[in-house]
């Protein structure tokens, strides 16, 4: 399998982990923070959108990532970010609605990547030192950096009193 297959195969089972992961929590309860410093589900479900904006980058996408305000890192984002009006804070429902609405496009343009773009040099340093300065490296990191969310989410899940997180999408349930 290529690299890019490799990449594309975690982008896709980060679709489905996304969905799974913030099924059958409300928006209370996403605004909940169960424990201080912790941030909550809405919080992380928001930066992992946020996060989508660099895959946007790389795939080319013509989408827009809303609410970037909210969900930034001092770390990741850009100035022109960080001076960006707030507006109103969306619910779980609208970043779930988003991040559907937005992630077939970008899986559209990264697939279409030609395998050598992934070498290319790119201006930005990402913060992790072993992924190399190229678009393959911070598509790695990117899809790491979606995991541990996914990740933060599952245990604040289980914390609410949800079941865990499946890894199968719904309709594959269904048919088990």
């Amino acid at each position: 399998m290529s690299a890019k297959n490799q990449l594309l195969a975690q982008y896709d089972l980060h679709d489905v982990l996304f969905n799974n992961v913030i099924d059958n929590i409300s928006d209370e309860e996403a605004n909940k923070c169960i424990v201080e410093p912790l941030n909550s589900i809405k919080w992380l479900a928001g930066h992992l959108l946020w996060a989508q904006r660099n895959l946007v980058r790389i795939s080319g996408a013509q989408v827009e990532i809303p609410w970037t305000g909210h969900f930034l890192t001092i770390q990741g984002s850009t100035e022109e970010e960080r001076k960006m009006s707030k507006g109103e804070f969306p619910t779980i429902e609208q970043l779930k609605d988003k991040w559907n609405e937005t992630t077939p496009a970008i899986r559209a343009g990264l697939a279409n990547l030609p395998e050598e773009a992934l070498n290319a040099v790119i201006e930005a340093r990402h913060p992790i030192a072993p992924f190399d300065n190229s678009v393959a490296g911070l598509w790695a990191f990117i899809n790491d950096h979606q995991s541990y969310h996914i990740g933060q989410i599952g245990i604040l899940r289980r914390a609410l009193g949800k079941e865990a997180m499946q890894y199968f999408r719904k309709a594959e349930a269904m048919k088990a």
